[in-house]
């Protein structure tokens, strides 16, 4: 599959990269089918923050489930899913009252696999 790739401050480059799996029963892999950019995958292309070179970059896509962990119950293959910056827990206060972003759990993903700085 391609995914954008840091090379440095001012390059991203479009390179074929192995193709994601499952690696714990809760996690989901998704075609991503749209994407857009952040305001923070500026930060580390205008080299105002540290950024390992090689790695994906990218966050908030849209796309279709391709294929899930036997722990998933809310989405499954064929689904199509938003991936908002923010992960929340659900069940604080805080995601209780619709206050997604200010979950205390304080999660996020982007790059490869979700992991990484995005």
């Amino acid at each position: 599959m391609r995914a954008a790739v840091f090379r440095g401050p001012g390059e991203i480059a479009i390179e074929e990269v192995p193709m994601p799996e499952i690696d714990s029963p809760t996690d989901a892999v998704i075609r991503v089918t749209h994407t857009a950019i952040c305001g923070s995958d500026l930060w580390f292309y205008r080299g105002q923050t540290d950024m390992t070179e090689g790695e994906r970059v990218g966050h908030e896509p849209m796309g279709i489930v391709e294929e899930v962990g036997e722990e998933v119950t809310s989405v499954k293959p064929g689904d199509t899913v938003i991936a908002p910056f923010a992960i929340s827990c659900g069940e604080c206060e805080f995601c209780r009252k619709g206050l997604y972003t200010s979950c205390v759990e304080e999660e996020s993903w982007g790059g490869e696999n979700g992991g990484g700085q995005g």
